[in-house]
């Protein structure tokens, strides 16, 4: 009776370590199951910066986030009109469709932005650092974007109505099929800047007499 009751239990724990899923540092060292170890664990972190979550589609209107560290994040869709954002760093950050109508930009980090469709209605961009931003169907009307280096920017179909780019680097922007009506370029650095198809009525310091090239 006792052997047969070890037999049983014997063959229990041999079909229970059949049936148990391997350990991670099992699998880990099987060449013939590579495992993604970031993939076994999975913890979300959530930035929050003064109470605003950095996260796609957040709504901070009016948030405090002078200086934050917002490099390469996501806020497509955010709602962050009339937001504090002096000094902060977006470099290559994902502002695609997101509401900045009226937030204070001066001398943010805004190198290789991805702000598509998004609003800067009325925002301060004053010495802003724009190289690389892609800006296209934007709406900047009224933005003051002084002393901003906006090398290389792409800005397609664009909106730039009484925008103020005075001083502004301009070094190989592309305005294309953009509406700079009334916009005041003056003092900005123009060498190899692109205007192709766009409206420069009443605009002070866009090139006379352009044509597309």
């Amino acid at each position: 009776m006792n052997t047969r009751s070890g037999l049983a239990s014997s063959l229990a724990l041999v079909v229970s370590a059949m049936l148990s899923p391997p350990s991670f540092a099992q699998m880990a060292n099987d060449p013939d199951h590579p495992v993604d170890a970031p993939k076994a664990k999975t913890l979300v972190q959530v930035l929050v910066v003064n109470g605003c979550p950095i996260w796609p589609f957040t709504r901070c209107p009016g948030a405090d986030l002078r200086h934050a560290n917002l490099v390469g994040k996501s806020l497509r869709g955010a709602d962050l009109n009339h937001a504090r954002l002096a000094r902060a760093d977006l470099s290559g950050a994902n502002l695609a469709g997101a509401n900045l109508d009226g937030a204070d930009l001066t001398a943010a980090k805004m190198q290789l932005v991805n702000a598509p469709v998004s609003t800067f209605r009325g925002a301060t961009l004053i010495g802003a650092d724009m190289l690389f931003a892609k800006v296209q169907r934007a709406d900047l009307t009224g933005a003051d974007m002084t002393a901003a280096n906006l090398e290389s920017l792409r800005a397609n179909f664009t909106l730039f109505v009484d925008a103020k780019l005075t001083n502004a680097n301009l070094q190989e922007t592309r305005f294309e099929s953009s509406n700079l009506t009334r916009a005041n370029l003056e003092g900005s650095f123009q060498r190899f800047t692109l205007f192709p198809e766009s409206d420069l009525d009443e605009c002070k310091g866009c090139p006379s007499g352009w044509s597309d090239k």
